[in-house]
């Protein structure tokens, strides 16, 4: 058995968010079902989010995309993981952004791949062999697991990477939820390949509650998502993964085959976004809305201009 087999990589502090948008897509799924009309059966195409700012801002700005360059019309639906899976496989749902990580443990239930590059070519194979789902260009950023250091420790001891982190981890605090210590392919595996040995393991809620623990210097290292917004503004470095503990998440757009066959100009159109945006630039963007509340049409609409792909 699979030991990730039940793994679902979703952010922390949106769990709420997730269940009531599970409700709602419920809803939305048997609405959309019982029209008896798959979503790229007329001209326009439904691009779906999984419902937290990273995902909406993308989710716009694909449909921001074609609308500019083609003319298609687009409409955008929120859905939870499974839901949104089940959508784009049953025609309800015709392209959205997913990632390498959850496609290939989630999706695809295969074993965990550490490389990206092959990770991102078992996902395209299996996608479209079993599933009739293509997967397009990456976007560029990854939005994995990483640990962060408090600047000053990090500086004092020229700490860079996780390696470097566990051999000086003596006199050093960490503070991290109860489920990244217990899930496989988080805790379990750094104290496997790095081995740190740290003054103390203490208990966080969550991600918000360890910043300020960081800040008030009651913790020296915690974990994050590594397109974070905080993670700019906040008062710690991310640590390289040198060895390679955590499974990429590459953001990757996946269109139906079908929607293809039916404007295979959509290709071309959404692998404008092809390595245009790294971890820097999507902490920045996440931050327009998670930090600075702005929609995310406007962040995504911002941006493309900015980058020449709309007028």
């Amino acid at each position: 058995m699979n030991v990730f087999k039940k793994i679902t990589k979703v952010r922390p502090g949106v769990w709420l968010r997730s269940s009531l948008i599970a409700g709602l897509s419920l809803v939305l799924v048997l609405a959309m079902t019982g029209c008896g009309k798959t979503a790229s059966s007329s001209e326009t195409i439904t691009v779906a989010t999984k419902g937290f700012a990273e995902s909406d801002i993308l989710a716009n700005a694909i449909a921001l995309l074609i609308e500019n360059d083609t003319k298609l019309k687009t409409k955008i639906t929120t859905l939870d993981n499974n839901l949104l899976w089940e959508a784009i496989q049953a025609g309800k749902v015709d392209t959205y952004v997913e990632y390498t990580g959850t496609a290939l443990l989630n999706i695809l239930k295969e074993k965990p791949e550490y490389d990206p590059q092959k990770a991102y070519d078992i996902v395209k194979e299996k996608l479209k062999e079993k599933n009739q789902i293509e997967v397009l260009e990456q976007i560029g950023f990854n939005d994995t697991y990483a640990l962060v250091l408090r600047k000053e420790i990090a500086e004092k001891l020229n700490i860079k990477t996780t390696s470097e982190l566990a051999a000086q981890a003596g006199d050093i605090v960490f503070g991290t939820s109860q489920e990244f210590l217990k899930r496989e392919d988080t805790w379990p595996l750094v104290q496997k390949v790095y081995n740190p040995k740290f003054k103390e393991i203490k208990t966080i809620q969550n991600n918000a509650l360890a910043y300020k623990a960081i800040e008030q210097g009651l913790i020296d290292v915690t974990d994050v998502y590594t397109t974070d917004s905080k993670i700019p503004i906040s008062n710690f470095v991310v640590l390289e993964d040198d060895k390679h503990v955590f499974v990429p998440y590459f953001a990757i757009p996946v269109i139906r085959e079908e929607t293809l066959k039916q404007h295979p100009e959509l290709k071309d159109v959404i692998n404008k976004l092809a390595g245009k945006i790294d971890d820097a630039e999507m902490q920045k963007l996440n931050g327009e809305v998670e930090q600075k509340q702005r929609p995310a049409v406007d962040v995504a609409k911002e941006w493309l201009k900015n980058e020449g792909l709309i007028k």
